[in-house]
């Protein structure tokens, strides 16, 4: 045959039929479709995605599936809910994508010949994997045009640095479910359709006003009446200030005669604020010292615990007094290996109570802290106590 023979040579039911013989098979045992496949003559530039369940289910549902990443990120897949590293994986064998191929016919005894054509082959795909929501970005955007007071907004506003949350939906690698989450946990709030944050220099002013108040009024911290609190503080606050520290800090009071008139500061948020503040300008402070002052400027009734402030500061309990310091996880490296690499250099050696807050973020469904632990470090007995050091010996 000549070539151009061969690229027009289309099969038969005869050849077919020679095929199935050769390889010793009954065409009684197979399905009467058959497909010849034949390669085009260009293939398209498409690329394979492996799907797990729920990205099926949400493009089933039309639901809408977005890639995200600027230039200098690694690509992730968000789905409505969920956000996916996304990963290029190769195979060993050919993927040959032929678009119209069909499966056959049960009800079908005659034998029908149906030409296929392959509009690419295939050595490698992406593979998609649960992650965490890459979050450091949204902090460091929102930041950038935090509230610090009416005065001040003119400048922020020239800044052109404001975004609404379609804005921060593209920018941000992470759901959108996620992403209202974040903002919600990191008390960011709307100002004529943008999102921000407030300085903590200016929240720290404005919860004193709400706290000064309720000292002097010798208010219960949890039967603050709303009425006289937005009459007295509207004339120190701008309203939209006011009802986002009023929401912050406080919850309408559960005793069906005071649900709708009165709020109930939330003691754990109040305390963790407070003590961040104490320590925020220090670099260390007396753990005795601290407790002491700590416990002075919450409001009358609170109780101050060290455990309100997981997450957030580091307890030296081996120096001599005893000293505490503002760490807060935040700050810390999204990255697993880069956060523990971050934490032994801080201290060679953590106990599990230690190291848990500053890993709990990053635990998954099938990595909890304690599997994170046993795949990252190296776990020694000191007199009884279990310690956590790196795998790796600093050099």
């Amino acid at each position: 045959m000549s070539q151009n023979e061969i690229s027009n040579y289309v099969r038969t039911v005869e050849d077919v039929k020679k095929v199935i013989e050769h390889a010793k098979l009954s065409e009684n045992d197979l399905k009467p479709n058959v497909q010849p496949i034949y390669f085009g003559e260009k293939f398209e530039n498409y690329k394979l995605l492996q799907l797990d369940e729920h990205i099926l289910s949400d493009l089933k549902c039309g639901q809408t599936v977005v890639f995200k990443g600027d230039h200098e990120e690694s690509a992730v897949l968000c789905t409505k809910t969920k956000t996916y590293d996304v990963k290029e994986a190769e195979t060993s064998n050919s993927i040959l994508l032929l678009p119209e191929l069909t499966f056959p016919d049960e009800d079908t005894n005659k034998t029908e010949l149906t030409s296929r054509k392959v509009v690419g082959i295939f050595h490698t795909y992406f593979e998609v994997k649960p992650c965490k929501p890459r979050l450091k970005k949204l902090r460091k955007l929102l930041e950038r045009s935090s509230y610090k007071g009416s005065e001040l907004e003119k400048e922020v506003l020239a800044s052109n640095e404001m975004y609404t949350f379609e804005h921060l939906s593209a920018k941000i690698q992470a759901s959108d479910d996620q992403l209202k989450d974040a903002l919600k946990e990191m008390g960011a709030f709307q100002i004529d359709g943008y999102w921000r944050v407030l300085e903590f220099e200016y929240e720290c002013r404005a919860l004193s006003f709400l706290l000064n108040l309720i000292d002097e009024q010798s208010w219960p911290y949890n039967t603050v009446p709303m009425d006289e609190t937005l009459n007295i503080l509207g004339e120190l606050l701008p309203p939209v200030i006011l009802h986002h520290i009023i929401d912050q800090y406080s919850t309408w009071c559960v005793s069906s005669n005071l649900s709708q008139t009165h709020r109930s500061l939330i003691e754990d948020k109040v305390c963790r604020f407070m003590a961040v503040g104490l320590l925020r300008p220090c670099d260390k402070f007396n753990l005795t010292d601290f407790k002491t002052a700590w416990q002075g400027c919450v409001p009358e009734g609170m109780t101050t615990n060290l455990k309100q402030l997981n997450g957030t500061v580091l307890v030296d309990q081996s120096s001599h007094p005893q000293t505490i310091c503002y760490f807060n996880e935040q700050d810390l490296p999204d990255d697993i290996i880069d956060r523990f690499q971050y934490l032994f250099q801080v201290r060679s050696k953590w106990t599990f109570d230690e190291i848990q807050p500053f890993l709990e973020k990053l635990s998954t469904d099938k990595l909890n802290v304690n599997n994170l632990l046993a795949k990252y470090t190296r776990a020694t007995n000191v007199d009884g106590v279990r310690f956590y050091c790196s795998r790796h010996n600093s050099k």
